[in-house]
């Protein structure tokens, strides 16, 4: 009998719990930090054609020359072949002649190796999944033309591939807004997506948040007060009284301490129930 009971408890309370409607993803939960913060697109510069010399061949005036050159190129690209160029042009360790010399010979194709897997590396770390996966696989190659590549064009097209699986969830769980910016992000260019994850999904987010109809909850009735009574004469319009109003928010969403109040009183009657039943049998 005490089950027959809990399960009857157990059904009222599952047909008085409201349905939760399911959430969409935050804007944060969307959009990619690097979407605002990535600057304009850059192309590394190829030093192989610099690089690619006889130093033994060159006289001492040339190879100063060929090593400026990579100095001018390096800078805002290659941290570390600008940072050798410079120190063997100061040439500190064996003379300028010795130093910018042996850069060429050896040092500089080693360092700007270094700085192209270093390049790869940070964008992978900072990259999508398609990202992540194209930046591996060149990584594994480790040959600066492949990596160089990847860094002009490769990482760029496997960005946009990230960007749009991003727009395409956001319009799966996003209102009705949200679903327009989606689709016109997704029909236009590289930025067009860009923009949607770093602020075109909060504002529509904004708006389908602002369009949503509260579920009408009713209306308490009045206490009665002890006022005077409003005696009117035949043919007198009575004035209504004006209702106060306030400004604030309709609340929405399931009253969770309320479910809480209902199941308790639901179980309390339940067990009440059956001690009622006992006593009669006995």
């Amino acid at each position: 009998m005490r089950w027959k009971t809990l399960a009857g408890v157990a059904i009222t309370l599952a047909w008085l719990m409201p349905a939760v409607p399911a959430a969409a993803n935050e804007p944060a939960q969307i959009g990619l930090s690097q979407a605002c913060e990535l600057g304009q697109r850059m192309t590394y510069p190829d030093l192989r054609p610099l690089l690619d010399a006889d130093a033994d061949a060159m006289t001492d005036n040339q190879v100063r020359i060929r090593v400026n050159q990579v100095l001018a190129a390096s800078k805002g690209f290659y941290g570390l072949v600008a940072e050798r160029a410079q120190e063997a042009l100061d040439g500190k360790k064996e003379g300028p002649e010795k130093d910018t010399r042996n850069f060429l010979k050896s040092g500089a194709p080693n360092v700007w190796n270094t700085d192209v897997r270093l390049l790869t590396s940070q964008t992978m770390a900072k990259g999508g999944p398609h990202v992540k996966e194209a930046a591996n696989k060149v990584l594994g190659d480790g040959s600066v033309g492949v990596l160089l590549n990847f860094l002009n064009e490769g990482q760029h097209t496997a960005r946009t591939q990230d960007y749009r699986d991003l727009v395409t969830g956001a319009g799966r769980t996003g209102g009705p807004e949200v679903v327009k910016a989606a689709t016109a992000a997704l029909d236009g260019t590289f930025e067009d997506l860009r923009v949607f994850l770093c602020s075109g999904w909060l504002a529509a987010h904004g708006k389908d948040q602002g369009t949503i109809t509260p579920t009408p909850t009713p209306t308490p009735t009045p206490t009665p007060t002890s006022t005077p009574e409003q005696t009117t004469t035949p043919g007198q319009s009575v004035t209504p009284t004006a209702t106060a109003t306030t400004g604030a928010l309709p609340t929405t969403g399931p009253n969770t301490t309320a479910m809480l109040v209902v199941g308790a009183s639901l179980i309390a009657c339940g067990a009440a129930g059956v001690m009622i039943a006992r006593r009669r049998r006995a």
